[in-house]
């Protein structure tokens, strides 16, 4: 497909750039996560693959992203999802915001509220955008400099009008989500999110990302384990590398 060769050398070549480096967050599309990058003008790019385990080819992808630092308290971000071994192509394009508004911080607790938003355009006609809302609270504890607890919870509202015939798929429904990062050391984090509901990427995802590069700051490597609420059929292996660069502006 000329479209995947095309965004898949686009991200290459930003992840090959020599642009100036921060700290990283895990990931801007993991969900739930309140990190934003240090700045306006960083810019996070991530190669994800979702791998099926049970021979299930149905639910395997590959998708890179992209996201943007447009406002101190704003990310502006896409994804560009293929999964060419489906027998109806589901390929799309989905554009994400996520807003993050301080409740209360102190040298110990910081609590956060991130509204946000993900809304998929399909590369198949016959398919209707798909929206999905949302908005979660998180709490960090900072136990040391380095060590720290961070817990998330919130809700979802998903919104497809013309969902797929072959699957048992509500126009509109609701469901909770939660998260879990436990720093372990400078490099490692243990990370698990849950989302609710049936259908494409709901269920739990405990797992590890590894900061691979300054000291701790940057090149996050995750790896984790999906069990999917619907069937075990659809469990997957989830990979995941990404890196953060300062794209545009001053330090």
């Amino acid at each position: 497909m000329k479209l995947n060769f095309v965004f898949k050398t686009a991200i290459i070549v930003l992840i090959s750039s020599t642009a100036k480096t921060g700290f990283a967050q895990v990931s801007f599309f993991n969900m739930p996560n309140p990190d934003m990058m240090p700045r306006v003008g960083y810019s996070y790019v991530e190669y994800d693959q979702y791998q099926t385990l049970k021979d299930n080819k149905a639910v395997n992808a590959y998708v890179p992203r992209i996201s943007i630092q447009a406002l101190p308290y704003l990310e502006l971000g896409a994804n560009f999802w293929f999964n060419k071994e489906t027998t109806k192509s589901i390929d799309k394009v989905v554009l994400a915001h996520k807003w993050r508004i301080w409740l209360y911080q102190s040298e110990k607790y910081k609590i956060s509220m991130s509204p946000g938003g993900w809304h998929s355009i399909y590369t198949d006609g016959d398919l209707s955008p798909k929206h999905l809302l949302y908005d979660f609270v998180g709490l960090t504890i900072q136990h040391s400099d380095v060590i720290y607890t961070r817990l998330m919870a919130g809700g979802y509202m998903k919104h497809w009008k013309n969902a797929p015939k072959i699957q048992d798929v509500k126009k509109t429904s609701f469901g909770a989500l939660a998260g879990l990062e436990q720093r372990i050391s400078k490099s490692l984090v243990f990370v698990t999110d849950y989302f609710q509901g049936s259908g494409e990427g709901y269920g739990l995802a405990p797992g590890f990302v590894y900061y691979a590069t300054e000291n701790g700051g940057n090149l996050p490597i995750y790896l984790a384990y999906q069990f999917d609420n619907d069937d075990r059929k659809n469990d997957l292996l989830l990979f995941e590398i990404g890196y953060m660069f300062q794209l545009f502006g001053e330090e």
